[in-house]
């Protein structure tokens, strides 16, 4: 469990990288044709997110997924922390799928109706996850709508929004120990895609709070690449002092078992082995 109240601060130095085990064991074949330069990697680790967004994406376009790795291993070695490397690994491809997804749905027309393009959404969001069982709901798909920022229609900025959100979160999903707990309905392990106040919702019963140790597991909605926080899991839970808490959930320990292929726990039970959870909470949120 990680830092609390994560998604009232733009940097957590105690986010980790989910993918950390990975990276730790690339090995750069080419690097006599490494193209990034130290004044690129400075940039990234001084910039914000918008420059660091900028920046991936002009990258995207000459760089080679072994120069991505590189970079992230070098922007975690010069800023002291790993939790950039995810955003950074994932970038080529996030960019590159977006605008062929873009350029497919929009057939060079700038404003696109919502309702053509949510089934689009959420067919890619199925194929990146690898999930034939659970869809996207309508709740979901109301949530994306906010994010996006558009209404009846959608133009190119408003599609980039939700696919900086998605790509991530379906990244993250993609992880056989995380798909297995999101396929999960009966009990619904994951919620759909809610925000932090719904979450603090879903919380309450008929008397106020329900029973410390409730909780419910849910992404940021506020995340979005290249945020070192975009597609990772938030425990929203009742805690002993009976107010609610938000905590990052660490996936270093799933991703580096998966790994070395040893027997581990699923993630249900190792959110149940924390003191500070005891049983999930039911969503039931009226729009």
């Amino acid at each position: 469990m990680g830092v609390e109240n994560v998604e009232e601060a733009d940097n957590s130095s105690s986010v980790s990288d989910s993918i950390e085990g990975r990276l730790s064991n690339f090995n750069i074949t080419s690097s006599n044709c490494y193209s990034i330069s130290d004044v690129t990697i400075f940039k990234y680790c001084l910039g914000g997110l918008i420059d660091r967004a900028l920046l991936l994406k002009e990258l995207a376009t000459f760089a080679s997924e072994e120069e991505l790795f590189r970079l992230a291993n070098e922007v975690s070695v010069y800023s002291g922390c790993s939790h950039h490397r995810r955003q950074i690994v994932v970038a080529k491809r996030l960019i590159e799928e977006g605008t062929k997804i873009w350029n497919s749905i929009s057939q060079n027309n700038c404003q696109i109706q919502w309702e053509k393009v949510i089934f689009e959404i959420e067919e890619q969001f199925m194929r990146i996850t690898c999930s034939s069982t659970r869809s996207l709901t309508e709740q979901d798909f109301e949530l994306l709508r906010r994010i996006s920022g558009c209404q009846e229609y959608m133009g190119q900025e408003n599609f980039e929004k939700i696919w900086r959100w998605l790509y991530p979160v379906a990244f993250t999903l993609a992880s056989d120990p995380i798909n297995t707990t999101w396929n999960s309905t009966s009990p619904k392990w994951i919620e759909g895609f809610i925000t932090k106040e719904e979450a603090e919702l879903s919380l309450q019963g008929p008397g106020g709070l329900q029973e410390p140790g409730t909780f419910v597991l849910r992404f940021p909605s506020s995340r979005s690449w290249p945020h070192p926080d975009a597609g990772s899991l938030i425990v929203t839970y009742v805690g002993s002092d009976y107010t609610v808490h938000h905590r990052l959930l660490s996936l270093d320990y799933i991703y580096s078992c998966e790994e070395r292929e040893m027997n581990l726990k699923s993630l249900e039970q190792m959110l149940l082995a924390e003191p500070e959870l005891s049983r999930l909470g039911r969503q039931d949120i009226c729009f």
